[in-house]
């Protein structure tokens, strides 16, 4: 009864910020350069603090009136947070534990913890038998045991290894750590839901980060060099950029010239969660790219036009951009 309650609790605060009007995000759009879409405002100024090296953010705001709405997001734990809450875990084994079989596209997750743990595609996990990336969005309510879909990111390890788990960790192959959201071009590849895609994106992003490992491994990108270091400079860079701003629920991201990610959440407060994991993974695509002309603003208010109009209700996911959310209503926007 608790888990229909939440899950029914969150979905009616949600349909509740479906029906405001933004109206403070309008007389925003009249102060200063912005975009505005179902609800949500881009914002364009030309702030230097939003830019470094190869990498611009564009932040996205919502009204008040939804953050109050939709405050029950605020409330829910990222993936990095449940893997450290006791209680909560995720497993190699399949059919929610019952069978010894390796499902090498598939995990278990059990979460006996009071929280409920949002999981977000090209979100890492490490440990098991080899990495994996989360391939879709999902929400994992309090109590319960759930299989996942997912894709390796470490292609040359197919075996537990970790002398430091414990005897029943070892036995049903239980994922250790977390690290961060994947690069914007193996997000793509996940999105494409092709194995081999994913395996040839995470080379090349580790090679060009010089993040070499007898294993192929996406986390290698830890590999102490100048590569790392250029990240670094990156996450730094923009740490806490956006703190000062409490309605900011995502953000646009170019990298080369390109608009290479589009992720709005439905609260300021999940965003916030999530954007130093967003950031790892642009810092990976950005510390390796070529310094290029900025985007036409055009195609950044597009990109953004394209992802905002899914949070209307009963829209649904494009070519382009997709949605997940719980019935009707949305907790991730974002561009495919």
């Amino acid at each position: 009864m608790k888990k229909i309650v939440l899950f029914a609790g969150l979905a009616v605060l949600l349909f509740s910020a479906c029906q405001e009007t933004p109206s403070d995000a309008v007389t925003s759009a009249n102060t200063k350069p912005a975009a505005v879409s179902a609800g949500l405002q881009l914002n364009l100024e030309a702030n230097p603090e939003w830019e470094y090296e190869n990498l611009r953010l564009y932040p996205i705001e919502t009204s008040g009136a939804a953050v109050g709405a939709n405050m029950a997001l605020a409330a829910l734990k990222t993936l990095d947070e449940g893997m450290q809450t006791k209680g909560f875990r995720i497993t190699e084994k399949k059919q929610f534990g019952r069978e010894r079989d390796n499902w090498y596209n598939g995990l278990t997750v059990q979460n006996k913890s009071q929280d409920t743990v949002f999981l977000m595609s090209g979100d890492v996990v490490t440990g098991g038998n080899q990495d994996r990336v989360i391939a879709h969005d999902d929400v994992i309510l309090p109590r319960s045991v759930k299989n996942i879909e997912v894709f390796c990111v470490e292609h040359g390890r197919s075996s537990y290894y970790d002398p430091a788990a414990s005897p029943n960790e070892k036995q049903v192959g239980a994922f250790r750590g977390y690290y961060n959201v994947a690069s914007p071009r193996v997000r793509q590849a996940v999105h494409s839901g092709n194995q081999q895609g994913v395996w040839d994106a995470v080379e090349k992003v580790t090679t060009e980060n010089k993040a070499h490992s007898s294993t192929s491994a996406y986390a290698a990108l830890e590999t102490a060099n100048e590569q790392k270091a250029k990240r670094e400079a990156y996450l730094q860079f923009f740490d806490g950029k956006f703190n000062d701003r409490s309605k900011v629920v995502g953000m646009v991201a170019v990298c080369n010239g390109k608009v290479v990610g589009v992720d709005i959440f439905g609260h300021p407060e999940l965003f916030r969660k999530k954007y130093k994991a967003l950031l790892h993974g642009y810092a990976a695509d950005a510390a390796i790219a070529e310094k290029s002309a900025a985007p036409a603003e055009h195609s950044v208010q597009e990109a953004f036009r394209q992802v905002a109009q899914l949070s209307s209700p009963k829209s649904t996911g494009t070519e382009s951009a997709g949605r997940f959310g719980l019935g009707e209503h949305w907790l991730h926007l974002y561009r495919k």
